[in-house]
This record gives structure tokens, sequence and C-alpha cells, in this order.
């Protein structure tokens, strides 16, 4: 065995790649990249060419897994589909190559044992070898090693030179379709994730809905073993579990450490986790033969309501897009199963009264508690249900660090069946917002999921817009909801209705947003038709032009005077001093520069 002989060579750009390489080879290595429908006539293509081109013993390729951080080798056969081979980045001669995006020209493997047993696997013995990173904009896709023979002429810093000048074209090509692969990829698992949401919004049963989703998981991320734990909302307690790949004479306390274990584990790392090595984790090991794991919380109103599990035979099987994937149809499902726990513990109870004050009680919850300190503003809000429960809602919402969403919306109809559904909005949204998409891409994809899981004569219109404290501007869409009223210290007004068609009542409603700029003492109210449809004896409505007037005339006031006045108003204007209808009236105003 020689000895072992490497030099790097730096490439700082492609122009020191000598004229008559790029004008004559590299113009045909680029047409050959450019006719290859697939990755696999791409990956022979250059095997073929690189051969042709060193007079080669052979060529490897291996393509870089971001997600696992190691080099995959491509098969040098005619199907050059992928090998078990791989090398962690940093680790053998690809993988040195690789990590630090330099080329080298090694006379001798004793310093890279791994790619010496590799190269074995594929029987090559030669261990003069070029080896360069296929780069695209200083992102790894891959490394190149060309084998030659002891005595070769094209073994020099040259040769290596121009070995990298081919994988810079190699990279567009490669780049081209890793690209291709990932958008397929994602968009199947798009088309998936909504294919199996549809499933099991369907079910309202909570046991046959928990079935439902750990045998919808199957298709989106492979398991050996899955766990779905419900948690008390009082005590934090699991208090519900359903799990999958347990032998019967596993003890159930051990499988509700797990639980306990994967609840603590996420309520600390704040996310959802994997676990590479369960070694690290004793209370796992209810189950022998799991490996790795992941965990991730069900959210409910920012609660952790339970925490889902995946456990695998095989170590470090996971990898970040496993994760991404289990994170989005957890989010999915936390929706399904806040509806089915709410409908089970609606079935429970005996008498109506009881049903509809733990049905108040849960939709206070999603309510805000108290209004948020909000630079430049006061706002204040107020929800009063025509019967215990209300289909109407608002929220603040905090985005970002100096950016608020704000919401109010109402559900057709009355009582328990328009809570629910407000429920699901709820939800919906929230799970949107998180998504960090444009406003009037969450109001679509909101529809669509109402339009889902409600019945044909039921919708929901809703208000939704950002506002930015710094810049006094709100963004907003209005989904067939009643105007928002901005109204000038100077008594002119605006009323806001860009937006769209009511949600959930049409699949494929498109929306658009707008914004205004908010000036210091101007006046913004968002209100439900609870608030204008109150009739006195001679049943003449309160309505629109009353309120607004009311509100312009009482400016000076704080918000949540204004809130107060206004209730105080419309009580004496009605014909029983009650309120007709669920109503709900939300006050932003902009405090002085």
């Amino acid at each position: 065995m020689p000895e072992t002989q490497s030099e790097a060579v730096q490439v700082s750009a492609y122009k020191k790649i000598s004229k008559d390489a790029k004008t004559v080879v590299l113009a045909k290595i680029l047409q050959e990249l450019q006719t290859a429908p697939d990755l696999q006539t791409l990956i022979r293509n250059i095997y073929r060419m690189v051969h042709d081109e060193f007079d080669s013993v052979a060529v490897l390729v291996s393509i870089y897994d971001s997600s696992r951080e190691e080099l995959v080798y491509q098969s040098p056969n005619d199907d050059a589909d992928p090998t078990d081979q791989v090398l962690k980045l940093g680790r053998g001669l690809a993988g040195q190559v690789g990590a630090s995006q330099t080329p080298k020209r090694v006379a001798g493997l004793d310093e890279f044992p791994e790619s010496l047993a590799i190269h074995q696997v594929f029987g090559i013995r030669s261990q003069h070898i070029l080896a360069s990173p296929i780069l695209r904009r200083g992102v790894l896709l891959g490394v190149i090693e060309v084998f030659l023979r002891q005595n070769s002429k094209k073994f020099t810093d040259a040769d290596l030179l121009y070995l990298t000048g081919l994988s810079y074209q190699i990279g567009v090509g490669l780049n081209y379709f890793k690209l291709l692969e990932q958008t397929d990829r994602v968009t199947l698992q798009e088309e998936k994730l909504a294919e199996v949401s549809q499933r099991i919004s369907a079910s309202l049963d909570l046991d046959e809905l928990l079935d439902l989703i750990i045998d919808a998981l199957r298709s989106l991320v492979p398991y050996d073993a899955a766990g779905i734990y419900l948690l008390d909302r009082q005590s934090d307690e699991i208090q519900r579990m359903v799990v999958y790949g347990y032998e019967l004479s596993v003890d159930q306390n051990e499988i509700l450490n797990v639980g306990r274990s994967a609840s603590d584990l996420v309520r600390q790392m704040g996310a959802a986790t994997i676990l590479n090595d369960l070694k690290a984790y004793p209370t796992f090991h209810s189950r022998r033969a799991s490996r790795s794991a992941m965990a991730a919380p069900i959210l409910s109103n920012n609660r952790m309501a339970g925490v889902f599990t995946l456990e695998s035979d095989e170590e470090n099987v996971y990898t970040n897009s496993d994760l991404v994937l289990f994170q989005k149809f957890t989010h999915q499902v936390a929706l399904s199963i806040e509806k089915a726990q709410l409908h089970r513990a609606l079935l429970d109870k005996k008498r109506l009264e009881q049903e509809l004050f733990i049905a108040r009680e849960i939709q206070l919850s999603f309510l805000p508690e108290r209004e948020p300190p909000l630079k430049g503003f006061e706002v204040a809000g107020l929800n009063l249900p025509s019967r215990l429960v209300s289909g109407d809602y608002y929220d603040f919402i905090k985005i970002v660090e100096g950016q608020w969403g704000l919401v109010v919306g109402d559900v057709s109809g009355k009582g328990i069946p328009s809570a629910l559904i407000m429920a699901s909005f709820r939800a919906s949204l929230l799970a949107e917002i998180r998504n960090n998409y444009a406003i009037r891409t969450i109001m679509a994809k909101v529809n669509q999921l109402l339009w889902e899981s409600t019945d044909d004569h039921q919708f929901v219109t809703a208000f939704y817009g950002v506002l930015d404290e710094q810049r006094r501007i709100l963004t907003y869409c209005n989904a067939g909801h009643n105007p928002v009223i901005l109204i000038h210290a100077d008594g002119s007004s605006l009323r806001l209705e860009t937006g769209g068609l009511i949600l959930g009542a049409f699949r494929e409603s498109t929306y658009r947003e707008d914004f205004v700029q908010i000036l210091p003492q101007d006046v913004l109210l968002f209100y439900t038709d609870g608030v204008t449809e109150i009739y006195d004896e001679a049943e003449q409505e309160f309505g629109v032009a009353r309120l607004q007037a009311l509100v312009a005339e009482n400016c000076h006031l704080s918000a949540k005077e204004i809130t107060l006045l206004v209730k105080e108003r419309i009580l004496e204007f009605a014909a029983d001093r009650t309120i007709q209808d669920d109503f709900t009236l939300v006050v932003l105003k902009a405090t002085p520069s």
C-alpha cells in the first residue's frame, strides 16, 4: 500500500479554468445535462462522460442528503439508483471534500478507511483519486470521485482543476432535479395531508377518531409504534390514550410513562422533537424494539392538550422533513380532536342547562382574558351572548413583536351548533396563522377547512387584520362580515370592505387584502350584526348610521368607555331592554403621536 498523499486545491472562481476546457468539453457536458429527462439518466451521463474524459478506472457520484447530513452513493451500474452505501459529512474522502467544499487529489486511502471500505464494495481497487464537490451557488449537492490508474498522466493539479470545472456544470443539472424532486415530494405530502385531514374530520366520536388518526398517519410517516396521549385540562395528567404496536403483555403503567415522558420532553423543548437514540430516554423502553422516536404536542388554544408519539425499530431513522410533516399533521388533527372532545362533553351531560354552562365555559376560554398592551393604541372588547353560548368570536393574536392579529367572527345561527362551528373556525385560523401565510391565503385555507367540516347551511363571516403598531397600518381581509368603520378625528369615515365571500359556503373562494393608515385619535369599530340589528318598540332598527354617529360624537372617550357607552345606549334603545342577538363589539383607538 503506497503512503497516503493528499493535496487540496483551492478553486475560488470558475474563471480559473482554462479557456479550452470551457469552450470544448464543457459545452458538450452542458448539452448532455440539459437533455437528461430524469435523475437516473443524468447520473448515467455523468459516469459516462467523466469516464471518457479522464480514461478512468471508475467513477463514483454521491448525492448529499441534507436532512441526514450524509452522502448517498449512486450505483455505477446502468440503473444509477441510490445504494445503501453512505458517508457522514466530514467522514472519509468524499465526506471531507463535501464538508470543506474543496477538491482533493489523493494517492492512498490510509487516512480514509471508511472510503476504502465503500470503494471495495463497488469492486474499486484504485487509490489514485481525484475528488471534487458538486456545488450550486455555494450549496453542497454531492461529490464526484474519479479513480485513475497508478501510471495515469491525468493525475495532476490541472486535471483536478478541470474536474472542478466539470463539477460546476454537473451541479447545474443535479440542482434542477433535486429541486424538482423536492417540489414533487412536498406536493405529494400536501395532497396526502389534505386527504387524511378530510378522512378524520368526519368523525366526532373520540375513540373512533383517535383510531382513525393513528391509522391515517401511516400513509404519511412510517412507524412501528404510535401513541396519542390526551391530557386532563385541570391536572395535566393523561386522561385518555390510544396506542399501536405494543404487545398486550406490556404493563399499562409503562405505556403511560412513555406518554408522561413525551409530554415533559415537548414542554421542555417547547416544540416537537426527534429522539435519534432512545437509549438516552429510559422511560421509552416499555417497547424493547424501539430505537428512535418523534414526539409532538397537540395544541389547543395555545395549551398543550396532549402529545403524539411515533417510534421506529431503526436508529436515526427520522429526518427534519419527517418532523415538519408530523407537526403539520398534529396541528390539523388537533382541530378534529378538539371538536370530538367538545362533542363528547356535550353528549355526556343529561340536562340542557348543564350542557349550555359547559359550552359557555369552553367558549369563554377562546375569548381574550384581557386586552393586550398595544403601543400607541387603546383597545377594548365585549361579547354578550343572546343565549348562554354565542356564535360570535373575537380575539387579539400576537403574531410577532409589534404586530397583532385582530379578528371578529359571526356564525350563522345561535346556541351550541354555532359555538361548535366557531370553535372549528378559531382552531383553523390559529393553525393557518402559525404557518405565516399572507392574510388572503389564510382566509382561503380557513374557508376550505370549514367547507369540508360543516353542513351546507352553516357558514362564518369574519374580519381578520394585522396591526403594525410602529407604522400604524392595519392590513386586513373582510370575509362577508359587517364592514369595520374607521372614524377619523375630523369626523370623516371609511368602511373596510375589501376581502371576499363568507367562509365555509363555497369550496374554492378567493380573497383579497388591503391596508389602511391609522392616524392619531382615529377610532375603529369592529362589530357583529347583533350590535346594529336591535329594534325598539316601534320596530325601528338601531342601525349602522346610528352606531357611527354615536361613536363619532364621543371619540374623546377611551376605547373602554366607548364600548360601555354603546352597550348602554343599545340596551336603552331595545324594546325589552335586552340584546336580541349575539353582541360583539371591539373598539380600537389610536392615541396621540
